[in-house]
């Protein structure tokens, strides 16, 4: 397979991995936490911002192991793919709009991509005992 094919499949993967990891973490959160009135009101963005990073990181993981390569790059590019998407649903459902958490969101996901990404080219060395 091609460099680009392999970029554009792992990106896409990567991505697509992410998003999915933000919405089965957004879902038990929702499910366990909110439900039982343990998180306060002020402290639901923050945490939401906590598992967008964590879903980028999972994204940028998956992609560089894909891409097998250029891991910083590649999950920067997941990064700033999720935060796209997540932008573009938020305002979709118009209950969202820019506001300067959306600085901190941005960071958070393109850092978490960046540490997926350098983590995700990172080889083991496995050694016999």
């Amino acid at each position: 397979m091609s460099d680009k094919k392999r970029l554009v499949k792992a990106l896409v993967v990567g991505c697509l991995c992410g998003v999915l990891t933000c919405a089965i973490f957004t879902g038990i959160l929702a499910a366990v936490i909110l439900s039982a009135g343990l998180l306060p009101d002020k402290l639901t963005d923050y945490v939401m911002i906590a598992v967008a990073a964590a879903g980028s990181f999972v994204g940028g993981l998956i992609a560089a192991k894909f891409n097998k390569g250029a891991g910083l790059i590649v999950g920067a590019i997941i990064g700033a793919g999720m935060f796209l998407l997540l932008t573009i649903a938020g305002l979709t459902s118009g209950g969202a709009s820019f506001s300067s958490l959306s600085a901190v969101r941005m960071a958070a996901l393109l850092v978490g991509g960046m540490l997926g990404g350098i983590l995700g080219v990172k080889e083991r060395r496995h050694t016999a005992i």
